[in-house]
């Protein structure tokens, strides 16, 4: 009875802060059925609501009576989740998504175990000690060339990934979160990204960007400082995007660039602008110079600024968990209400498109 209590609390709290509610609007929306001390108590696990107040919660946070009582199968806390700097974001915000990221990881799981899915085995790379972008590129090129990719454009990311065995999860969050990536469980290979992120090419870097943590984040030389690590990632996910020799057969060092060529590998590639500037800067093909001149020229000209950050590629997000969910109802694993809750959605639209054939 205790675990119960205790997983009910933590569902409680986790449910108000997922809608940003303190304890006192919480009573106020459910017609101050109970008192502020009482919301207090039932989060610490002290005590529980009878079956009138839990109904009232449940409408008033929006929650499924059953999530209150859903285990736990993973601490969201052991993902370091992280924004941009110079972000606004309130605190409110960051436990929110925290939670968030939770509630989406955890469902993803529970579909899996109804499938009887144990899930891939995510990839594995062996190296040395990393210190260079250098080491980066050269583990790029071999993953690449251990998923069949060559030097070809990676068309989907997302599908890519959930390929080998990486649960890709597409969440709502503030502006100024890129993605977080952790192993679940010592087995789950887990990379959440921003699905409120419109810029394309930022989100294909940021998967990828993730996918160099999870894989060599215990190769990094305890030397590299935290920006240091995040770089070294960089040039992973900017290899794995467009591979240098793409570049190098196409650019000389020292000649001169049009934004045209620039814009068509943005468009083949499903890169940015801004990120292919670096890569030729970092590879020699534009000196210090030329490169100092671009990014002042970005700062200062707004025109110039939103030519340059225009997103030209489409991709459209992975609908692996959306598939196995209506796999699940359509083989009877599930009921159509449970599927509603697993995807956000009403029972009438799951009726609508579970053709089951």
């Amino acid at each position: 009875m205790a675990d119960v209590i205790n997983v009910f609390g933590q569902r409680l709290r986790q449910a108000r802060i997922l809608k940003k509610l303190s304890m006192d609007q919480l009573v106020s929306m459910i017609g101050n059925a109970v008192s502020k001390q009482a919301i207090s108590k039932y989060e610490s696990g002290k005590m529980m609501p009878n079956d009138s107040v839990l109904v009232d919660l449940s409408t008033a946070l929006d929650v499924e009576p059953d999530y209150f009582f859903r285990p736990f199968t993973f601490n969201c806390q052991d993902l370091k989740v992280s924004f941009r700097k110079k972000s606004d974001t309130s605190a409110k915000d960051v436990n929110a998504l925290k939670v968030r990221i939770q509630d989406e990881v955890e469902r993803y799981l529970e579909v899996e175990e109804i499938l009887g899915k144990d899930g891939e085995v995510g990839p594995q790379m062996e190296c040395d000690v990393l210190k260079t972008p250098e080491q980066m590129r050269a583990l790029a090129i071999q993953l690449r060339e251990k998923w069949n990719l060559g030097t070809d454009a990676i068309g989907n990311v997302q599908d890519i990934l959930e390929e080998h065995g990486i649960k890709v999860i597409c969440t709502e969050a503030p502006k100024s979160f890129d993605g977080v990536s952790g192993v679940i469980n010592g087995k789950d290979y887990i990379v959440v990204i921003n699905k409120e992120q419109d810029h394309v090419e930022r989100r294909r870097f940021t998967a990828l960007h993730e996918l160099g943590h999870l894989l060599f984040d215990k190769h990094f030389s305890p030397e590299l400082t935290l920006r240091e690590k995040e770089k070294l990632c960089d040039a992973f996910a900017s290899e794995m995007l467009l591979p240098s020799n793409v570049v190098r057969k196409i650019f000389s060092p020292d000649e001169r660039i049009s934004t045209s060529e620039v814009r068509q590998l943005q468009m083949v590639y499903g890169i940015s602008f801004d990120a292919i500037m670096h890569k030729l800067h970092e590879l020699g093909i534009i000196n210090d110079s030329k490169y100092k001149t671009y990014c002042i020229r970005k700062n200062m000209d707004g025109v110039w600024k939103d030519y340059v950050e225009q997103t030209l590629y489409k991709e459209d997000f992975s609908t692996k968990f959306m598939t196995m969910v209506y796999a699940a109802a359509a083989k009877d694993l599930i009921s159509t209400s449970k599927a509603a809750s697993l995807l956000h959605s009403s029972v009438s639209t799951i009726r609508k498109h579970l053709n089951v054939i």
